[in-house]
């Protein structure tokens, strides 16, 4: 299989690495497709607010993969990468929404990538999570592909955690501390935490993954206020009240305005220079501001719809 190139350019460059998926919502009698997966959605999250992304991911010889294709194509991220010679379907999740627009899933999921990748010197961030960082075969590839690379780039990571599909919760609290030791910025969900830690406040369960080496850890938790842990202490912001019409996607929303907050604020440029200034300079309540925003913007939307920049005012 090809080696994936992430091309250089420029803008400052990130790379997003994982899984696509389309989501077959069901609410009531109706039934809608919606584009999907975790590091898609906040591909097209960052892409649509003004970054230079590349995608490495799976799709599938099929519709489904040449629809997903063409959302990431029209959201702006500049270059698809995919393994090539496997005939596996695109990975689908059938959505079930509560009456609070809280969804749940079933998976039919593959998740592989091509064997080798090359990184262009520009790529300055390289975002990974949820299944993609668990399932095999794939997850020791985006394993390998961070260690690689993780000297001198930017890592963000979100675990949002699938326990539908993750296996034994033992086995994804090892990958997520793993994975934490790696990055400098991990976003999780309470619903995360109250599963990997259940015996852990989420404030103590932040706190855990900090010790394994994050500059800062982020815990959204719905409509209820947000907390950062970093050396510093602990953060609280409350999102914007809006109209929810379903919270798919609201995290990887969330993933993507913390992404573009830290280049806006020059932290993901200034890391590859001087890593401990750039991280000390990180706005923590500029960053929970800009990516609440962003979140609240696509809860007002059925499916993952991330706001462009000029929606932000």
């Amino acid at each position: 299989m090809a080696a994936a190139n992430l091309d250089s350019s420029p803008a400052t460059r990130i790379g997003v690495v994982g899984e696509s998926i389309v989501d077959i919502v069901r609410s009531g009698d109706s039934v809608v497709e919606h584009a999907g997966g975790s590091p898609l959605n906040v591909a097209v999250g960052a892409a649509r607010l003004g970054l230079a992304v590349d995608v490495v991911t799976y799709l599938g010889p099929d519709s489904h993969g040449e629809w997903l294709r063409a959302h990431l194509d029209a959201s702006g991220v500049q270059n698809v990468h995919t393994a090539t010679g496997v005939d596996r379907a695109t990975s689908t999740a059938a959505v079930t929404l509560d009456a609070d627009g809280s969804a749940s899933y079933v998976f039919d999921m593959h998740w592989q990538l091509p064997d080798s990748f090359v990184v262009a010197p520009a790529t300055r961030l390289i975002h990974a999570g949820s299944i993609a960082t668990v399932l095999e075969p794939g997850a020791t590839q985006v394993d390998a592909l961070i260690r690689a690379h993780a000297a001198g780039v930017f890592v963000t990571y979100d675990p949002n955690l699938r326990p539908q599909i993750m296996g034994s919760v033992k086995l994804a609290r090892e990958r997520v501390e793993s994975f934490c030791s790696l990055a400098q910025v991990v976003k999780a969900s309470a619903e995360d935490l109250a599963w990997a830690y259940d015996s852990m406040t989420l404030v103590e369960a932040a706190q855990h993954l900090l010790s394994r080496g994050p500059e800062l850890v982020v815990v959204t938790d719905g409509g209820a206020s947000t907390i950062a842990v970093s050396s510093s202490g602990v953060v609280e912001f409350a999102p914007p009240r809006v109209d929810i019409v379903d919270t798919i996607g609201a995290g990887d929303s969330f993933m993507a305005g913390i992404i573009a907050a830290l280049v806006d604020q020059g932290v993901v440029d200034a890391f590859a220079v001087d890593r401990e200034r750039a991280l000390a300079s990180i706005d923590v309540d500029a960053l929970l501001s800009f990516a609440g925003r962003c979140a609240a913007i696509t809860v007002t939307r059925a499916g993952a719809q991330p706001p462009w920049r000029h929606e932000l005012g």
